[in-house]
């Protein structure tokens, strides 16, 4: 079983720091085919398709933020992501994939710590190690 002290987020190759959950949809497209005469549809998968969100705590002056999140947003180029399930030494699993990070959302207030939500939307293939 795997629980969230196992995991974590990789960007291009940077810890994403403090993030307290993240999720990762792979989905198919369902494709309906119907036959003249037929009783029945059929359906049959289509194209794949896979996105990710996560939350969290980020120290907003870290590398991690400027140039894993911040920049790579603003310039428009894809992302290298991992979404690590068991970190353990010699037995790490994780999902990988390339995507865009579509949006990053900053939530600010005085009783709590600087909070960060990112959406990525994928391109490409989602593997697993």
């Amino acid at each position: 079983m795997y629980t969230g002290l196992l995991g974590k987020i990789t960007i291009d190759s940077n810890d994403i720091a403090y993030i307290s959950n993240w999720s990762v949809e792979d989905s198919s497209d369902i494709i309906e085919v119907t036959k003249l005469g037929g009783n029945y549809k059929e359906k049959m998968p289509g194209q794949q398709s896979w996105s990710a969100s996560a939350d969290g705590a980020v120290d907003f002056a870290s590398a991690s933020y400027q140039m894993a999140l911040f920049t790579s947003k603003h310039s428009g180029l894809p992302v290298q992501c991992k979404f690590y399930l068991d970190t353990t030494t010699g037995s790490e699993v994780y999902f990988t994939g390339t995507g865009y990070i579509e949006s990053l959302s900053v939530d600010l207030s005085a009783e709590d710590k600087g909070n960060i939500s990112i959406s990525i939307s994928g391109t490409g293939p989602l593997t697993r190690s």
